[in-house]
């Protein structure tokens, strides 16, 4: 099964992610995968790191002073998405019961071996559970085992306790 989470900048989407990988390890589940947190300086956004779940590692993926490709003001390092992010999932995908990605967006589509590795995900039988940009949304290919959740900060609740049904009904979790 897969679970897209989408929803507006702003919206929880990785606070969802956050919360559902805690309820998987809180039920003994094994995580892997990675995390793309912002970077503040002064109160302000700067950047976005990306992190190894399993490992702790973690790189900067994009910042308003890198030079690479941009996405808005931020300039996107590809080759930490390589060397860091594609491996992170890769190993998740042999040795974990999920994998988290958060987020799948434009920055992180700018590698070539990142949109590769998603695509193997998204073919293969294991959990995913990824937080989606929603203009991205429509490039994945839509599937028989994925479940798209749009949330809002009103919604966020009932969509939580939605994921939470369908993964017990998936895994025979309660």
């Amino acid at each position: 099964m897969k679970i897209l989470i989408t929803g507006r900048p702003g919206s929880g989407k990785s606070t969802m992610v956050g919360r559902l990988r805690d309820y998987l390890e809180g039920m003994g589940f094994s995580v892997g995968g990675i995390i793309t947190p912002e970077v503040r300086v002064g109160g302000s956004r700067w950047g976005f790191e990306v992190v190894d779940i399993a490992s702790g590692r973690r790189g900067l993926l994009a910042s308003v002073e890198t030079e690479g490709p941009r996405i808005g003001r931020y300039g996107v390092n590809v080759g930490v998405m390589d060397e860091l992010a594609v491996p992170a999932i890769r190993r998740a995908m042999l040795e974990d019961d999920c994998i988290i990605i958060d987020e799948i967006g434009p920055m992180e589509l700018k590698s070539r071996e990142f949109r590769r590795t998603v695509d193997e995900v998204l073919s293969s039988d294991v959990l995913l559970i990824a937080a989606v940009h929603r203009k991205t949304l429509q490039s994945i290919k839509k599937r028989e085992d994925i479940r798209v959740f749009v949330v809002d900060p009103e919604k966020r609740d009932r969509v939580y306790l939605r994921i939470i049904d369908l993964l017990g009904d998936y895994h025979g979790m309660r």
